[in-house]
């Protein structure tokens, strides 16, 4: 992999981001209607039964939990490579390609999710402590300590990725690589990107607050956009320059006339 000595900025990789996914919008929304539709059937399937109002039962749930994060990682690696294929100007890609990692990737795929379900985790210590009472909370606050487990979730969850953020995408681009590997490749390539990498995360805040106004139909939009920005983060870090499409809607440009180099007579009265 080749050092960049040629970073695009913040806007130039949201630009290309936005300008890859023309006329792949459609397909995109698919696959994100698919992953998510799979989550939740995981998720209602495996937690139906489960009685979280006790302490053994919700401790069951979280157990429940962090086994179909495991799994979703087959999917997040698979949502990689079909965004990787987008932002390369590939056009062998379909919603197949989320299914990448059940062809004998399955097992690196769940180690490479386990860095950040294990961030994840981190953040539900304080409510397993409240409902075994080895904490005491009134029950007018519990609402919002579920809101707080929430939103630490996504700060340990961000900060995993400024560390790991690239493993999903090395992986990848490097099956063969052990998982060892892979993490010590995101952490070398990271070294200088975190702050980058956080910018790129807070530019998008807005767009996000948008898509979510209007019933939250706008993150059908947002989420494609958003997973193809990875991939162009990563692609840019490493080197490597992501397919730039041409100006949508614009006549190509003109091309002069060939030059005749053959001899003239001039001949002058």
């Amino acid at each position: 992999m080749n050092e960049n000595n040629n970073s695009k900025t913040i806007r130039q990789l949201a630009a290309l981001s936005r300008a890859q996914l023309i006329g792949k919008y459609g397909l995109a929304i698919f696959v994100t209607l698919l992953i998510t539709t799979i989550e939740l059937g995981l998720t209602l399937l495996t937690e139906a039964n489960v009685i979280t109002s006790t302490p053994s039962g919700y401790l069951t749930g979280v157990v429940i939990s962090i086994i179909v994060d495991l799994l979703l990682g087959i999917l997040v690696f698979g949502q990689a490579n079909f965004y990787l294929k987008i932002a390369r100007g590939s056009k062998e890609f379909s919603f197949a390609d989320i299914f990448r990692g059940l062809k004998g990737l399955t097992d690196k795929t769940i180690l490479v999710q386990s860095v950040f379900t294990g961030f994840s985790v981190l953040a539900l210590i304080p409510s397993v402590l409240i409902h075994f009472g080895i904490i005491y909370t009134p029950a007018e606050y519990y609402y919002y300590l579920l809101i707080g487990v929430d939103f630490l979730q996504i700060v340990l969850i961000g900060l995993a990725k400024l560390f790991f953020g690239l493993s999903v995408y090395l992986l990848a681009d490097n099956p063969e690589w052990s998982v060892s590997q892979i993490f010590k490749e995101s952490l070398y390539r990271m070294k200088n990107k975190k702050g980058k990498l956080l910018l790129t995360y807070l530019s998008t805040l807005p767009l996000l607050i948008l898509s979510i106004i209007p019933c939250g139909i706008g993150v059908l939009w947002f989420t494609p956009y958003f997973n193809n920005l990875m991939a162009n983060f990563y692609l840019d870090t490493i080197g490597e320059e992501p397919w730039a499409p041409k100006p949508y809607g614009m006549p190509p440009a003109p091309t002069e006339p060939p030059k005749d180099d053959s001899p003239t007579l001039d001949i002058r009265l």
